[in-house]
């Protein structure tokens, strides 16, 4: 295992080493030396010290020959091997308790495994729960990560680790029930978040060997839990609401915790934004940096990478489509970066059919060919639920004005039946007063009080046809007791 001089005074702070290291010393040192070689630490004596230089940083044992130092050095070397073929062996069984057990050696600091959804994996075992912080106890008590500190470690960066799926984010400072510095490294697998490593900073400093090492251990850890995730289907490393999407089994407290982190409600109005890049975006590393530009955007949202698509989750309750767009502005102007987005429906059940939706946007934009790089849903709907049998699907697919007042009022269709004579007559309130045996100045009253209420323009006629369409599909989906 190579090592670097920052990783190797880690070991030796017991002997209280005089330290001149750049933090940039890199991981490149192959064994300890009595004569200089390429890529070692050189061990020699100066005076009384012995100095142990690694390609220009070093550091100085003082009182100490250079022999007793050299065999130091080199018992390094050996224990950092032995640690290596311990965890590759954990790793192996995924035995991530034992994993995370092994890892405390090298760090002195609680070592905590979280899943996709904040699950802990695998906590120390040198620690009780009373012995860290809050969270730590909370962590030992339910096994999840609290709400409040999720979202304290969120706003503080833990999902912004910046473009490399390595790179590590070293958080100080307090929120939530964390009180202590955490250091947490992503595990990605294609984009998708397999977990979080994480250390945190209770009886000794971060340097930059902890950083290195983390970064390390997250190499190792990433193709571990990427075996398990397909070799298990429950396994929770599995982002919830992409496995909704995906229309597969997600337990209903699973679900619930990613709300709670999420401050959401289930039967708030979700929309969803599929951004997908296309020729010349610069690849993996272009998709990860755009992926963490959305977050520091909208750090509200949630936000899945799947192949070449980011797909972000917005709760309407939270954030209007409009100021969606206008943060999403900056990005949206890189060429050959196109975005499709869905309605807003109620029900987080309804993920999958929000996706769908987005999707179909995206075609239409790939069919026009145009300048534009934005696609809305609503403009492709009818074409949709022309093409789709899917029951729940259509419903969700029906103008946004029509559902919004079927839900509201339910059984009882007292403004949906006058939009649907209103729209029959063709906008006659003489025509529609005589069909619903009204009045005709009650019926002024009724339709203005209706028109006030809409969102879309009835103005339009792709608007006035979406409606009767969708007026259509809740009547046939309830007259089947749907």
């Amino acid at each position: 295992m190579k090592l670097s001089m920052w990783m190797i005074a880690n070991r030796l702070s017991a002997l209280d080493p005089e330290v001149h290291i750049r933090d940039s010393a890199p991981i490149i040192l192959r064994s300890a030396r009595r004569a200089y070689a390429t890529n070692c630490v050189h061990v020699f004596q100066v005076g009384k010290d012995a100095i142990c230089n690694g390609e220009g940083d070093y550091v100085r044992l003082k009182d100490m020959s250079a022999s007793q130092a050299f065999e130091i050095i080199q018992c390094v070397f050996d224990f950092y091997d032995d640690w290596n073929t311990d965890i590759m062996e954990a790793l192996g069984r995924m035995d991530y308790q034992q994993a995370i057990d092994e890892s405390w050696h090298i760090f002195h600091n609680p070592v905590l495994l979280l899943d996709a959804n904040c699950k802990a994996l695998a906590m120390s075992a040198q620690y009780g729960e009373e012995e860290v912080d809050e969270e730590w106890k909370h962590l030992s008590e339910y096994g999840y990560l609290s709400a409040g500190s999720f979202r304290y470690l969120h706003e503080a960066g833990m999902g912004k680790e910046g473009g490399r799926p390595e790179a590590v984010r070293v958080l100080r400072g307090e929120g939530g029930s964390v009180s202590v510095g955490w250091m947490s490294g992503r595990l990605l697998e294609n984009g998708m978040l397999l977990g979080r490593l994480n250390v945190l900073e209770l009886e000794r400093k971060y340097n930059m060997g902890d950083v290195q090492l983390l970064q390390y251990l997250v190499s190792l850890f990433t193709p571990s839990l990427s075996r398990r995730n397909e070799k298990d289907e429950q396994f929770s490393s599995k982002n919830v609401f992409w496995e909704m999407i995906c229309k597969n089994w997600v337990a209903k407290e699973a679900v619930d915790r990613q709300l709670a982190y999420m401050s959401w409600e289930r039967e708030d109005s979700f929309r969803i934004f599929i951004l997908q890049t296309w020729e010349g975006m610069g690849g993996e590393t272009n998709l990860v940096f755009l992926a963490n530009l959305i977050s520091a955007y909208i750090p509200r949202a949630s936000l899945i990478r799947t192949g070449d698509k980011i797909v972000v989750i917005v709760n309407e309750n939270q954030l209007r489509e409009n100021q969606v767009k206008l943060l999403l502005e900056d990005i949206l102007k890189q060429k050959n970066l196109w975005a499709g987005v869905s309605l807003a429906v109620r029900g987080i059940r309804k993920l999958y059919a929000l996706y769908r939706q987005a999707e179909a946007a995206l075609k239409l934009g790939a069919a026009k060919r145009s300048e534009e790089n934005y696609f809305r849903f609503y403009d492709c709907a009818m074409d949709f639920i022309v093409e789709n049998s899917e029951p729940e699907e259509l419903v969700c697919a029906c103008q946004p004005d029509v559902l919004r007042l079927w839900e509201e009022e339910g059984e009882a269709d007292g403004q949906i039946r006058i939009l649907k004579s209103y729209l029959a007559n063709e906008r006659s309130l003489v025509k529609t007063a005589a069909a619903l045996f009204v009045h005709r100045n009650t019926l002024v009253y009724r339709v203005k009080k209706l028109l006030d209420a809409l969102e879309y323009d009835m103005e339009e006629d792709y608007t006035r046809d979406y409606m009767k369409l969708s007026i259509r599909i809740l009547e046939l989906y309830r007259g089947r007791g749907k």
